[in-house]
């Protein structure tokens, strides 16, 4: 009896010995075949890439960048890979009405230099600040800069006929690429029932309320919008809206935008980056600045939100310092001379505020009504007799 216990015990052992093994050996499998699938894949990536040079990359996305400068954003939005966006070939686009009207209705989304050239104020506003390769692809990185935000995109880079294009976009601002937007697109198209319907609606009318700026009526809208009826850009126009209103609504929705997302490290590095800008110090705002950089690259633009931190603190000697640094790199950054000029004015130093008004209308070419409404808080300065000689000597 206790040999057939034995036996027993012994067979039982051997038959997990042999399951754990072949266990071992499958996952293995499975592991291994996965990891040289990718190195196969990233391997066939580079070796069709490296068509053209890193360096031709770099020009393409120099090309790109000095679209928007010049004002003339054509090549832009004609370097746009449309199909890429879609995933629709010509065929299938030849045999389907409903691709085709989602063709004609994504496409001012994707006219990228149309929309970021009519959303900065100067052409510094907008920079190129990184290309790198990703598991052998190309990527160039763009910042957008406004006083109501910062933006980064980056790009996938594509080739089409010998030619260097976009194949798709991943935005910062929402954690979410455009072609996940053109999905979310079509397939409301194509489920073009009244609740559907009635959400597009909702949708235009916050996304004109944001660019006329009724943030309030926008965030509350936003707002009332069940979960399971949330646009792909539900959360890219809340963070507008309520970094527009008040402080608490801006981390609010943040918390909100994390936890909605928790596994996209560039997006919460992006958002911890804005979350220090208001609640952080400067070792803080430091941290999160490197962080994002690992993602973005390096930006001058990274000193006008050191020199803010300073600047309302009231320490207008080194948040002028953080000013002048960004001015250096960047001469044509506008609001570097405006928070310069607000501490000159604020330290009662009114020559050197003077001087500033002189670089920035011979710069920037700003009218004096229009810089008046803009320093709105220092109305003593702007209706002394030497502010308005300066715009006076230039009729």
């Amino acid at each position: 009896m206790n040999n057939l216990n034995n036996q027993s015990t012994n067979s039982f052992q051997k038959n997990m010995i042999t399951i754990i093994v072949a266990g071992i050996v499958l996952v293995a499998a499975v592991y291994f075949g996965k990891k040289y699938t990718t190195s196969k894949k990233v391997a066939e990536n580079t070796e069709y890439y490296n068509q053209f040079s890193d360096e031709a990359y770099i020009e393409f996305a120099k090309k790109l960048e000095q679209s928007i400068h010049t004002k003339k954003p054509d090549f832009f939005d004609e370097s746009v890979n449309l199909a890429s966006f879609f995933s629709f070939s010509q065929k299938e686009l030849e045999g389907s009405l409903n691709k085709r009207r989602i063709l004609n209705a994504a496409k001012p989304i994707l006219k990228f230099g149309k929309n970021i050239s009519s959303s900065i104020l100067f052409e510094k506003d907008f920079k190129f600040v990184r290309f790198y390769k990703e598991n052998g692809v190309p990527h160039i990185i763009f910042r957008i800069y406004s006083p109501q935000f910062i933006n980064f995109v980056d790009f996938t880079v594509g080739i089409k006929k010998d030619t260097l294009v976009l194949n798709d976009a991943y935005n910062f601002i929402s954690g979410i690429n455009f072609s996940d937007i053109i999905s979310d697109i079509y397939y409301k198209s194509i489920n073009s029932n009244s609740a559907s319907l009635s959400n597009v609606k909702t949708y235009r009318k916050i996304q004109s309320g944001i660019e006329v700026g009724t943030y309030e009526e926008a965030y509350n809208l936003l707002t009332s919008i069940p979960e399971k009826n949330r646009d792909a850009l539900h959360y890219q126009f809340l963070l507008i809206a309520a970094s527009n209103l008040d402080d608490d609504k801006f981390l609010e929705v943040i918390a909100q935008l994390k936890a909605q997302k928790p596994d996209d490290k560039r997006l919460h590095a992006y958002l911890d980056f804005r979350k220090n800008v208001i609640t952080g110090d400067i070792d803080q705002l430091n941290t999160a600045i490197d962080a994002l950089k690992e993602y973005v690259g390096e930006d001058p633009v990274f000193d006008l939100f050191r020199g803010l931190m300073y600047y309302y603190q009231g320490d207008s000697e080194t948040s002028s310092s953080f000013f002048n640094h960004l001015i250096a790199n960047v001469p044509d950054f506008y609001d570097a001379y405006l928070y310069k000029l607000c501490n000159y004015i604020l330290d009662d130093k009114t020559t050197e505020a003077l001087e500033i008004v002189v670089q920035i209308k011979d710069r920037f070419s700003i009218d004096e009504k229009a810089f008046t409404e803009e320093l709105f808080e220092f109305k003593a300065f702007t209706s002394s007799e030497a502010f308005k000689n300066i715009f006076k000597s230039a009729e």
